[in-house]
């Protein structure tokens, strides 16, 4: 995994032989939006998709925003409360707007 701290969020990328995400991620508090990068994983299974999920009301529950990076060609089922792009850039600007969007008191 490798840990880019920006100005306004935090962005870990994952590489496909990296452990569990939950290993990595579950024991963190953060304290800033979070944009995972798993564009390296070739399959997301069950238990990937479940640690995304328990990551992401956590950091919802902070008050703060999680942006997937994934392949858009990966198959995934029961992903709509993720916020899923298929590029960093994506991923930057829909933190931009989350920021927005929380500056101006206003949500989606």
């Amino acid at each position: 995994m490798t840990i880019n701290n920006k100005d306004s969020h935090l962005h870990l990328k994952f590489e496909n032989t990296d452990r569990t995400l939950d290993a990595d991620l579950l024991p963190l508090k953060f304290s800033s939006d979070l944009i995972l990068d798993l564009s390296s994983f070739e399959t997301i299974d069950k238990a990937h998709l479940s640690s995304l999920n328990q990551i992401n009301q956590d950091i919802i529950n902070s008050g703060f925003c999680l942006v997937i990076v994934l392949k858009e060609s990966l198959p995934i089922i029961s992903t709509e409360s993720l916020n899923i792009v298929p590029t960093l850039i994506e991923a930057e600007d829909y933190l931009k707007m989350e920021q927005i969007q929380r500056d101006l008191g206003t949500s989606l």
